[in-house]
Formats: C-alpha cells, sequence, structure tokens
C-alpha cells in the first residue's frame, strides 16, 4: 500500500513538472534574412516559460547572447523583448510569434517605429 501511494505521489508530480512546460520551451535555430546592406543573421533563441512569463535568451547578433528583458505566452502565441545589436548598432527589438509543432514563425521589428522594418523568419527546433 505504502509503494502504491509512493508511486501515485510520483506519478502526480511529474504530471505537474510536465504540464508546465510549454512548447515553447527549449532551443531554437533561425536564419534571419535582413533587408541590404545587412548579413544574414543566424540565431539561436533560448526559451523558458514560468506560468505564461518567458526567459531565455538569443545567441547570434552581434556581441553574442543578449537576455530576453521580458516576455508573455497565451495560447500558440509568444511575444518578448531584446536589446540587442543589430547592424553594430543598439536596439531593442520586439518579437511575435506563433507556434506550429516543431516551428516558430516570428515577425521582429525594432521597439521604435520610426526606425527599421518588420523582418520575417522562422524558427526550428534541432533534430
Amino acid at each position: 500500500m505504502v509503494k502504491l501511494g509512493v508511486l501515485l505521489i510520483g506519478m502526480f508530480g511529474f504530471a505537474a513538472l510536465a504540464a508546465g512546460q510549454s512548447a515553447f520551451d527549449g532551443k531554437w535555430n533561425a536564419q534571419v534574412v535582413r533587408p541590404a546592406p545587412n548579413p544574414t543573421q543566424n540565431l539561436t533563441i533560448t526559451l523558458k516559460s514560468d506560468a505564461g512569463k518567458v526567459s531565455g535568451s538569443i545567441v547570434g547578433a552581434d556581441p553574442g547572447e543578449s537576455p530576453i528583458e521580458w516576455g508573455y505566452i497565451k495560447g500558440d502565441l509568444i511575444t518578448f523583448r531584446v536589446k540587442m545589436q543589430i547592424a553594430k548598432v543598439p536596439q531593442t527589438m520586439v518579437y511575435i510569434g506563433k507556434i506550429a509543432g516543431d516551428q516558430i514563425d516570428f515577425g521582429r521589428r525594432p521597439e521604435d517605429l520610426k526606425i527599421g522594418q518588420l523582418v520575417e523568419f522562422t524558427a526550428k527546433k534541432p533534430k
């Protein structure tokens, strides 16, 4: 009887842990084709969710890793903000994405709507 109780507690604990994870959690790779004269940008996006809030980082923008400042998940949608170097200019970028299976279709643009433009790309989980 004690073994059954321990087994049930373990199963419920695992189920609670699994329920806390989101399909967005993990590493994602993306190739961002930017408007000329900017080169293509290879990104690794690491996402972690907790109660609908997003943390993590983006690696690949100059000069390297940029932490996610804030972000939110609602259903199959995600949005977050990152301060990063784009073409050697510091900018705050806003990302908005929609997950479908093992990929996220993103739109990214500078937070300051007077500069830059929307760039769309797809991030995929590595196999």
